[in-house]
């Protein structure tokens, strides 16, 4: 035959005898907790529910869920921080249309940034001043070759 418990209850009163299987049962039903108070075969002594060995595993901590990330792909390419990653390609074309793309590649790359600050997850710093940099860089270059070339032509 199989122990016989009782179960003191939240307010107080006592339940059972339940079987071993009943008070599984209870447990899997959250109607007892690991400080429920239980008195085995009407020993007389009131115990945690928890110290009993053959409930102990009903209480064992579930194992840790694994933390889902992506390996490191949002570091080498921020596709959580788009403006950063378009400011990136477009900063690196603009060797291609200087005065065209360079504001877009400044503007994008500001954007990402602040997208970091605000949340430091979607990554995306590096590509977002390769953006600000490199289109600054070809904006100055294209002004300076505007202004050498509008100098050439007065001088002619």
């Amino acid at each position: 035959m199989s122990q016989q418990y009782k179960i003191k209850g939240t307010d107080g009163g006592e339940y059972g005898p339940v079987s071993t299987e009943e008070l599984q049962q209870w447990i899997a039903q959250n109607r007892c907790t690991r400080e429920s108070l239980v008195e085995v075969d009407g020993s007389g002594e009131w115990v945690p529910l928890a110290t009993l060995p053959g409930f102990q595993a009903a209480f064992a901590a579930p194992p840790p869920v694994p933390v889902q990330g992506d390996g490191g792909v949002s570091t080498v390419i921020p596709y959580k921080n788009a403006p950063a990653l378009i400011a990136y390609y477009v900063g690196v074309f603009c060797i291609v249309c200087p005065p065209l793309l360079c504001f877009p590649a400044i503007v994008l790359g500001v954007i990402g940034l602040r997208r970091v600050k605000e949340n430091p997850e979607v990554k995306g710093t590096a590509h977002a001043w390769i953006g600000i940099l490199s289109g600054s860089f070809f904006l100055l270059l294209s002004i300076v070759v505007g202004v050498l070339i509008a100098i050439g032509s007065l001088s002619q």
